[in-house]
């Protein structure tokens, strides 16, 4: 028995003809029957009978498919995991645009440096594309934000708890503020990230819940804009404090209740690690104080 007998097998068993079998295979009718002849002088049994023109398992036939469909099943998944499993496989990472300035500097400067033979494919998004990328494996691994426990499908690795805060020209009459509550920020012009966005998913629940409307002046994918925009006093924007760290003329201003976010690095639940992604996953063990720092 091999198993490339077993899988012309499950191909006639699924087309239930000789013929249609082999068109699907791309090989030989001859090949195909031969195969099965084999199997049946192997087995001292016969597995298919003809009715009307078409091949019909036998019981001795059923059983025999139930157990080539597990060991093919086996046989694949093995291939795919030794395959995942070699060093030359690109590992595709999707980051946030506004947690990248971030986590970018510290991967490039550090991981990569020590991991020369490590090849990585960078995705941006938001924090819903990247979760759709994991869903169909068009990325491995993601880091993203979120607020409590990580969502139930997927695996985590905790980086770090990043504070939001409220930013604004230091000569806004807002700057001397030492905590902001949303009544107090209801009549600004406010400058946000766009809806797909996690931390703004987040503001606009707390306007929602507070009984008010934000005044949006404009919403953009861009921290620079952002940031520009708030350094200049047209608009308050919302930042991750150590992003106004480049921008001198901006002050951050806490939330009142404060705005917490937590950043992990996160695969599918289920999903074989190969020797990529499992050194990815030390280096944020080693390097990142997950729940316990703040940033």
């Amino acid at each position: 028995m091999t198993l490339d007998q077993l899988r012309y097998f499950q191909a006639v068993c699924k087309y239930n003809s000789v013929s249609r079998a082999s068109e699907s295979l791309n090989i030989s009718q001859p090949s195909v029957s031969n195969a099965i002849s084999k199997l049946e002088n192997e087995f001292g049994t016969m597995l298919f009978t003809r009715q009307n023109k078409r091949l019909v398992l036998t019981k001795e036939g059923a059983v025999l498919l139930e157990l080539a469909n597990d060991l093919l099943l086996n046989t694949d998944r093995t291939l795919k995991t030794m395959k995942e499993l070699s060093d030359n496989k690109v590992l595709n990472l999707g980051i946030p645009p506004m947690l990248g300035s971030f986590i970018l500097p510290i991967l490039y400067g550090d991981f990569f440096q020590n991991n020369p033979h490590f090849k990585i494919n960078i995705i941006e998004d938001d924090r819903t594309g990247l979760i759709q990328m994991l869903e169909d494996h068009r990325i491995n691994m993601a880091f993203l934000p979120h607020e409590g426990p990580i969502d139930a499908h997927l695996k985590s690795q905790p980086l770090i708890a990043l504070d939001n805060v409220c930013c604004v020209s230091k000569n806004h009459n807002l700057a001397q503020k030492e905590a902001l509550t949303i009544e107090e920020l209801k009549d600004a012009p406010l400058v946000l990230f766009k809806n797909s966005f996690f931390q703004t998913e987040r503001i606009l629940e707390r306007f929602k819940q507070s009984g008010y409307a934000p005044n949006i002046l404009l919403s953009t994918a861009q921290v620079t804009t952002m940031q520009n925009m708030a350094a200049s006093g047209l608009a308050v924007g919302f930042l991750f404090q150590f992003l106004l760290e480049s921008t001198p003329g901006l002050v951050g201003i806490p939330l009142d209740p404060p705005m917490r976010t937590q950043v992990s690095l996160v695969w599918k639940q289920g999903e074989h690690l190969s020797s990529n992604m499992h050194h990815l996953i030390q280096f944020v063990k080693k390097h990142f104080p997950g729940e316990g720092r703040e940033l």
